[in-house]
């Protein structure tokens, strides 16, 4: 199915993420984990994904600044300036995990950042644009080398099989076609085929790098599209219903697909993190968030519960979930942050801890903070069927052909 590449560029990830990335402030995960004991075995952190995702590899392409981040206000509360990252972390004690295409990037024994800010898992999704999984996985395949050349045969093979493998793909390919014909996606039927398209694509990438090596792999659910600063944006019970029903259908087949090939695959692990679920209860109930999942949270914003269980993690509630911090036009959901070239000039709120996005689509680094927490150490309200510690700290013995 032919796509336009039109779209937007920065859909996602979070995340992440997850260890090892420094970014701005719309960061989805500012993975900032309880330092983990070393078990032995040397290990890295491998990143596959979108703008959730990205360290920066789109500082040094040609693109627009729709697919780029290097400009203020990111970065704001970080470092504090700009870096062209959409996600920030630096957990695992891992340092942060360079950016593949950085120049002064050559060394990946802690792994690397393959990400890019609009890539998508087909590769028609904002095609010229960005890096799509195609590209980084092509991109592994010469760090692979890289390693084994440095490493050795059976040092780089231990090394890869107890190194994470993270992987966030889909908003793009999904936002990109609706923002174009909204009756794309008018049937069930229809959301599902291409639903399958795209999870075909990642079972393939989780696949090849299963068989270079990989064992463990980190996989991030969709968060609730219909229900972004965009998206209200837009005004539409269509988009709304068939944004939100497409993300749904997305989550529901990965993870169907991670359970496979759990099965299918000898000593494959991973950890299905619903990010989905953290952020739609947050959206829905902002002053109640805790009391329907009192096993993970253990408070209500704030407030301890009476009976708090063992993974209980500090939230904290947020008085603003429709509105970006940091946009134009109403909910501040048009994607103008930061970005000169925009009709319509960018406002930016000045009480950002208030807030749950900070622009049209990125959570803040509050939110990210508190989701990396739960998907650090939480139980599988959150992430299944292992915790990020529990795939970190797994010894991947595996015999090699």
């Amino acid at each position: 199915m032919k796509i336009s590449n039109l779209g937007i560029c920065v859909f996602f990830f979070y995340i992440f993420i997850l260890f090892g990335i420094a970014a701005p402030q719309s960061a989805f995960l500012k993975i900032q984990l309880p330092h983990v004991q070393s078990w032995g075995k040397r290990f890295g952190f491998f990143i596959f994904g979108d703008s959730y995702v990205d360290a920066g590899n789109n500082n040094y392409i040609n693109l627009t600044s729709d697919c780029r981040a290097n400009f203020p206000p990111y970065g704001e509360t970080f470092f504090p300036i700009p870096t062209g990252r959409f996600s920030d972390a630096e957990y695992a004690q891992m340092p942060f995990i360079q950016a593949y295409l950085d120049p002064n990037n050559n060394n990946y024994t802690n792994g690397v950042n393959f990400a890019s800010g609009g890539a998508g898992a087909l590769v028609e999704t904002n095609q010229k644009k960005a890096i799509g999984l195609q590209t980084q996985m092509m991109f592994f395949k010469r760090v692979k080398k890289s390693l084994r050349k440095k490493l050795g045969n059976e040092r780089s093979q231990s090394f890869l099989s107890n190194s994470v493998f993270l992987f966030h793909f889909g908003g793009n390919d999904y936002l990109n076609p609706l923002d174009i014909n909204y009756d794309i996606f008018k049937t069930i039927e229809a959301q599902e085929q291409f639903v399958n398209m795209v999870i075909g694509n990642i079972t393939i990438a989780l696949k090849e790098v299963y068989n270079y090596g990989g064992r463990k792999f980190g996989i991030m659910a969709l968060p609730p599209t219909g229900y972004l600063p965009n998206s209200r944006w837009k005004r539409s019970e269509q988009y709304f219903q068939e944004s939100s029903s497409i993300t749904r259908i997305h989550n529901n087949l990965l993870f169907i697909a991670l359970q496979k090939l759990a099965t299918q695959l000898n000593g494959f692990k991973y950890a299905f993190a619903d990010t989905h679920t953290f952020l739609l209860q947050t959206i829905l109930n902002p002053t109640k968030f805790g009391e329907s999942t009192t096993r993970l949270v253990g408070v209500v914003c704030g407030r301890p519960l009476t009976k708090p269980f063992e993974n209980t993690v500090k939230l904290f509630c947020f008085k603003v979930v429709d509105t970006a911090c940091c946009g134009s036009g109403e909910f501040r959901g048009i994607y103008s942050c930061g970005r000169k070239e925009e009709p319509l000039p960018f406002t930016h709120c000045t009480n950002l801890q208030d807030y749950l996005f900070y622009d049209s689509y990125h959570p803040t680094e509050k939110a990210s903070e508190q989701l990396a927490k739960l998907i650090w150490n939480g139980d599988d309200e959150i992430v299944k069927p292992y915790n990020f510690k529990q795939l970190f700290q797994y010894d991947s013995n595996m015999t090699f052909d």
